[in-house]
């Protein structure tokens, strides 16, 4: 399975862009059922995380995955009773204050040399996303950051499998009458075996700054 010390699936992670949100909901009733299918994926699954006031990476991440697990230290479908054990042996802190939307598991971490969150999702009590977030400075190294997410994660898994910055999404969003910011391109989805990833930008909103994030949900809780 594809190691993750930066995978997991943050949405609940599934970051959201306020203002692409807003522009593709604008739009949406003007484009075809089948082109609306991304839209809808991306708000769902984007909503939960929007008020964390945290970003998602992963990028130098899976050199630091314990024993090939699907995230940090479980596998997806693994009983979660065990994560803070396990995140305590690996020198984590937990995170005390007021938890991710969507995760049941927070503990702060040291990645990319910077301050972060890993967090976990838990389903039944059974794992099904982990995420890394992270704060940006601002639009510059957020952009950045994505970057090296994106690289990173496109050499694990390939091409994406849907690109905001795609020629096909622009045009498809410019047919349909709307006008893209940087941000809102800067959104990027990974199929893979056994996860989906997903990696996106998110600007500031009235409690939080500049984010970006990773995520890897389990193919049993991806919606189509």
């Amino acid at each position: 399975m594809p190691d993750p010390t930066l995978k997991g699936g943050l949405e609940s992670d599934r970051a959201h862009i306020p203002g692409a949100k807003r522009r593709l909901n604008a739009v949406n009733s003007r484009v075809p059922l089948l082109s609306r299918v991304w839209f809808v994926r991306f708000s769902s699954i984007a909503t939960s995380v929007v008020s964390t006031g945290f970003v998602f990476c992963s990028a130098a991440l899976a050199a630091s995955q314990a024993g090939g697990a699907d995230f940090r230290v479980l596998d997806f479908g693994a009983p979660c009773d065990r994560i803070a054990v396990l995140e305590d042996a690996r020198g984590s802190q937990s995170f005390e204050g007021k938890l991710p939307s969507g995760y049941q598991f927070a503990f702060r971490i040291r990645e990319l040399d910077r301050d972060a969150l890993a967090v976990y999702s838990c389903d039944g009590g059974k794992l099904f996303r982990g995420g890394y977030i992270f704060d940006a400075k601002d639009e510059a190294d957020a952009a950045a950051l994505y970057a090296t997410i994106k690289r990173q994660v496109s050499r694990e898994r390939g091409t994406p499998s849907y690109d905001f910055a795609s020629a096909a999404h622009r045009k498809k969003m410019t047919d349909a009458g709307a006008t893209l910011s940087r941000v809102d391109t800067l959104v990027a989805f990974w199929e893979g075996p056994a996860s989906e990833a997903h990696a996106s930008v998110a600007e500031p909103s009235k409690d939080r700054g500049w984010r970006v994030s990773l995520s890897y949900t389990a193919n049993s809780h991806v919606k189509e």
